[in-house]
């Protein structure tokens, strides 16, 4: 693949208070993420001057329009109140800008796919580091579901994990406003007493029905981002060794160099690790014309490369069962309203089931781009150093363990053979 230091597509760029990327995004998932709640469609292409805007104008819109009240009374059966409840003044334009929301989301994912394949076919370097006096932002490998977590339990703690900074506090002060003006906290307080009574009376249905698109929302941003920044960051690896170890090799190798058979090797996932093991090898004394670091493919179909960020069966069956579990949990909190259990243990009941469903729907689901079932540890960079002697031979084997090796293997010379 040819490589580029000034891309015309740009694939990645780290500033103060963000990271932002382009990435293949499912179009259809884009549009429903709009339809659940304007604005979180642009937000998940970076689109963030018109995701927040959009949001804004959501949440100020539906409240004058009483939109999700009168969503609650139709899930509950009761047309009459819901028609009632309606602003007609305000609906009509809301729909304007419900629909085009949907329809410039799904529009604007399938041109940025179109620039995330020029992005890697082009293959630019990708920067990973930024120090400012506001603070430093670099890319490193996340766990997904740990950013999922955060989400959970505070909406927008999943984005600063993953150096979204604006969109994180942007978040955090959002779901504050909701928990607020629902009295969620006051009447999660009396269920846990056991007023199972007064929780409907004290829930603002307004107000609370934003919450589940919200949270299934800020779970599904910051569980997708996560994994793309590990993509992010396997490139920027693999550029780097690329460059650096083959200019090396180029340039300062010797003869004696090129032909001794003595090899020690290790394989890593793709890691800072890598590149912090490699650095002590070079500080004592190992010449990087020594080194030879092997990119290791997954899977034999090169044109996957533009597609496979997301295309293993676990991680698109969780996206799906985030969609799924908002959906369901709308539905549940509507039908808590007139049902005994309330609706906050029904919104519950209905989210983590519709979780299951949608996760179950997803493995079901079969995707020409699904890779291979693996072990959750593979070998991506085969690193091999030339070594002089034994003693020399057992720093380098100690070093690979003390970073992360997968394994580390050695080629030993040769044994004389002695004629009788």
């Amino acid at each position: 693949m040819p490589t580029n230091s000034t891309p015309r597509w740009t694939m990645a760029a780290v500033r103060r208070f963000d990271i932002i990327y382009v990435q293949r995004r499912n179009p259809l998932m884009v549009a429903w993420w709009s339809a659940s709640f304007p604005g979180f469609g642009h937000l998940l292409m970076y689109k963030n001057t018109t995701g927040i805007l959009l949001t804004l104008s959501e949440v100020i819109i539906n409240s004058l329009a009483k939109i999700n009240l009168a969503m609650v009374y139709s899930f509950s059966g009761n047309f009459a109140m819901a028609k009632q409840v309606l602003h007609p003044q305000w609906l009509f334009g809301y729909m304007f800008i419900y629909f085009f929301a949907i329809w410039d989301s799904y529009r604007c994912s399938i041109e940025a796919n179109k620039h995330y394949e020029l992005a890697i076919l082009e293959n630019g370097r990708i920067p990973v580091h930024l120090m400012r006096s506001t603070g430093i932002q670099f890319l490193e490998k996340k766990r997904p579901l740990v950013a999922a977590y955060c989400s959970l339990i505070f909406p927008g703690l999943g984005q600063l994990y993953n150096k979204h900074i604006w969109l994180g506090f942007y978040g955090i002060f959002w779901w504050w406003i909701y928990i607020t003006f629902s009295h969620f906290y006051e009447a999660l307080m009396a269920l846990i007493l056991g007023h199972n009574r007064m929780v409907v009376s004290i829930l603002n249905p307004q107000w609370l029905m934003f919450m589940p698109s919200v949270l299934g929302g800020a779970m599904y941003h910051s569980y997708t981002s996560a994994i793309e920044q590990n993509r992010l960051f396997r490139i920027t690896q693999r550029q780097y060794l690329t460059d650096y170890y083959e200019k090396a090799r180029i340039d300062s190798m010797n003869g004696t160099e090129r032909n001794s058979p003595l090899w020690m090797i290790g394989t890593f996932e793709h890691c800072t690790e890598i590149e912090q093991a490699l650095s002590i090898l070079e500080h004592s004394g190992i010449h990087p014309s020594r080194i030879q670091p092997v990119l290791m493919d997954a899977h034999a179909d090169k044109s996957l490369t533009i597609v496979d960020q997301r295309f293993d069966g676990t991680a698109k069956s969780v996206e799906i069962g985030f969609a799924s579990a908002t959906a369901c949990g709308v539905l549940g909190i509507s039908l808590g309203f007139v049902l005994e259990w309330g609706p906050i243990i029904w919104g519950l009941i209905f989210g983590f089931g519709g979780f299951l469903l949608g996760f179950g729907l997803g493995h079901m689901i079969k995707s020409k781009h699904r890779l291979p079932r693996q072990k959750h540890k593979l070998p991506e960079v085969t690193v091999l150093v030339q070594y002089l002697n034994e003693e020399e031979a057992s720093f380098i084997q100690q070093t690979f363990w003390r970073y992360k090796a997968i394994t580390v293997g050695k080629i030993e010379r040769p044994r004389t053979m002695i004629a009788p």
